[in-house]
């Protein structure tokens, strides 16, 4: 009997004064309510963790131009704990969570909050881009995801309980997508954005003379390729289904007394093979330009692109002997090397 009576003039305390009047909490006592906005969806910071987290297939990633993310494991809750709804106030306009909340949040009747952990993909690197754009289709409704996707990230949702939900990312025109759920990719995944691009690149020294110089110059070449599905000169182009750019930079380093000027025929500069097979180079005449330091190198730069099958092209021969239209001190001029050796470039 004692503990009782304790017990009821503990709970009576605490509900009214002695005298069995009401007792005001004060005001700073008493928790604001909290809500989030009905169509939430967030990428928020990595410290947040997944309930109840289950793990999805190594194959749940896309990736595109300006990004790569896998999708590392998926839960839900009924409710978001404190931790978040601390981490969603400082979110606000993307959350609807005041600054000051502090409480779980509860789901709501028939919903649930979907978590989903992104991570990098193996072996590609990403920088987040804000020129990637997200968004959450689910059923026939489509909802922007604030925030930018990224590894390292938890993208949060409101979702109906159970309900498919796919994340959809757009990047240079081209949409991806991705089951939340289940890790499974859509159509539209663009497998060469899910492994290094093959690159390789090679550099080389040769004896050359100018006409009009007195001596013979040095000149460095050197030449790299790569294999991307995207391009994103001339504001941006996507290769054709099945094919690939074949990207391909030249670099040419001279030295000179006289002052040279003028533009370097690529097409014709340029000899480029695969497989036995010639590869027709793209047009382009880059200028020859003068660095401030050291006052006596010219260089040569450049970068052409040509469609390929996808898969076609590993080993690159190629043979480059400057042509085109030079002047030395004004007056009409050539670069002459002495020998103009066939080159290999492997892509790895």
């Amino acid at each position: 009997m004692r503990g009782g009576f304790w017990a009821v003039v503990a709970v009576c305390g605490l509900l009214a004064g002695c005298g069995g009047a009401p007792v005001k909490v004060p005001a700073s006592a008493v928790p604001s309510p909290v809500s989030v906005a009905e169509d939430l969806a967030v990428v928020a910071g990595g410290g947040i963790a997944v309930p109840a987290a289950k793990q999805l297939p190594a194959k749940a990633a896309i990736g595109g131009p300006d990004y790569a993310v896998r999708l590392a494991e998926v839960g839900t809750a009924d409710h978001l704990e404190p931790a978040v709804v601390t981490q969603f106030g400082r979110m606000q306009s993307a959350t609807g969570v005041p600054r000051d909340a502090s409480g779980p949040v509860a789901a709501g009747t028939g919903k649930e909050f979907l978590f989903v952990r992104l991570a990098a993909v193996p072996g590609v690197k990403s920088e987040p881009s804000p020129k990637v754009k997200a968004r959450l289709r689910v059923g026939e409704r489509a909802r922007p995801v604030e925030g930018i996707v990224s590894p390292g990230s938890v993208l949060v949702a409101l979702v109906p309980v159970g309900a498919p939900v796919t994340l959809v990312v757009a990047d240079e025109g081209k949409d991806q997508s991705v089951d939340l759920r289940t890790g499974a990719v859509g159509p539209d995944a663009v497998a060469a954005y899910l492994k290094p691009r093959p690159y390789g690149e090679v550099t080389y020294k040769l004896i050359g003379q100018i006409t009009g110089e007195p001596a013979r110059t040095n000149v460095e070449i050197t030449v790299s390729a790569a294999l991307e599905p995207y391009d994103h000169r001339l504001n941006g182009t996507w290769a054709p289904a099945g094919h690939t750019w074949l990207r391909v930079w030249v670099e040419l380093k001279v030295s000179a007394f006289g002052t040279l000027a003028g533009t370097i025929d690529m097409r014709q500069s340029l000899q480029l093979s695969a497989g036995g097979k010639t590869v027709t180079v793209e047009a382009s005449t880059p200028k020859v330009e003068r660095p401030s330091v050291p006052m006596s190198d010219y260089t040569v730069t450049d970068e052409v692109r040509m469609d390929v099958v996808e898969g076609s092209v590993q080993t690159l021969t190629f043979r480059f002997e400057p042509k085109g239209a030079l002047t030395r001190d004004g007056k009409p001029a050539t670069l002459k090397l002495e020998t103009s050796p066939q080159q290999r470039l492997t892509l790895k």
